[in-house]
């Protein structure tokens, strides 16, 4: 079985072995059990509380289709975006040059999302199990949201092996650049930092990044939103969402340039002097239209510290993998 998949997976098990695949799974895992642990702890509570989490797989009953098509954007997003970043790490990366059959490299893809699919069901059937409630209710979720992930995952393969047959077109993504040129970003002292910074979060986002977010809201807005209501949330969503993927591209570019300057001379914190303007500058942008987004929708100033919190929450995975960043090499 392993001579028709690529010799990737015996090095990916090798290295999860030795202990180096927790840290990229650790954020993850917390949100799983803070999902898991949080309703459980309501549930033994009182009979009360236990009535709050109990209530999320009646409404999923209720409400199959807004669920259901969530699953299947958020499944779809994922798989899409794991299973292209993995195959032009092994066009690209380390394996690119060893004479390995491409078949190979595909059933890699189509047995990994099958794993992962399998894992995500699996996964999903615990946190509604934890959420309690009635045995019919349970299996009704279960049902709505595994279809959902099934759904999602296989159009998500199915993308991505459509992507990956068609080199060219992935070479004129990456070479577009952005709309608006803003030179006066970038820092003298380590110039195209920035430009760095803005191509690698342009590509994030016009590869569909985050857009699950802005459906997930829209599909849990009432038919009764008016349309000022509705334009105000839509601009905050897009903020929060393009400001959250743009921290983690600049965070993905900032590790990159500094594996890829380590041995090169320059000043102290030079790299982090020339990498915190693109951010500011996007975070002022957002700021903006998350605030024409709170006059539409006639929030008050009160509303600020809350939405900075989810921002918070929503760059946390970004500011964790930027930290290794800044550590001193060991000699």
């Amino acid at each position: 079985m392993t001579m028709l998949l690529h010799p990737w997976l015996h090095e990916a098990r090798i290295a999860a072995a030795r202990g180096g695949g927790w840290r990229r799974w650790r954020t993850p895992g917390l949100v799983l059990a803070a999902c898991i642990l949080a309703p459980i702890a309501l549930r033994l509570w009182s009979a009360q509380a236990a009535a709050l989490p109990a209530a999320l797989p009646r409404l999923i009953v209720q409400l199959p289709l807004p669920f259901g098509l969530l699953a299947i954007a958020f499944a779809y997003a994922i798989a899409r975006g794991r299973l292209i970043a993995l195959d032009e790490d092994l066009r690209h990366g380390w394996w690119a040059a060893a004479p390995i059959d491409p078949a190979r490299a595909t059933g890699t893809l189509i047995a990994l999302a099958a794993v992962a699919t399998v894992a995500a069901m699996a996964i999903v059937a615990i946190v509604l199990a934890a959420f309690g409630g009635p045995a019919g209710a349970w299996r009704g979720a279960c049902w709505v949201i595994e279809a959902g992930v099934a759904v999602g995952a296989v159009l998500g393969l199915i993308s991505a092996l459509r992507h990956r047959r068609h080199p060219a077109r992935r070479t004129r993504e990456g070479a577009r650049e952005p709309l608006f040129g803003l030179r006066w970003l970038d820092d003298a002292r380590l110039p195209h930092i920035s430009d760095w910074q803005r191509r690698e979060a342009l590509l994030r986002w016009r590869r569909g990044g985050h857009a699950w977010m802005i459906g997930a809201v829209l599909l849990a807005l009432p038919s009764s939103t008016g349309a000022a209501s509705g334009l105000g949330v839509l601009l905050i969503v897009i903020a929060l969402a393009w400001f959250s993927l743009l921290v983690q591209a600049c965070a993905a570019s900032i590790v990159a340039a500094q594996t890829l300057l380590h041995s090169a001379p320059r000043a102290p914190h030079a790299l982090a002097r020339a990498a915190w303007r693109y951010p500011a500058f996007a975070f002022a942008c957002a700021a903006g239209f998350a605030t024409v987004g709170c006059a539409l929708l006639s929030l008050s100033w009160r509303a600020a510290p809350v939405l900075l919190a989810i921002l918070i929450v929503l760059c946390l995975p970004a500011l964790f993998a930027l930290r290794p960043a800044h550590r001193p090499a060991s000699p």
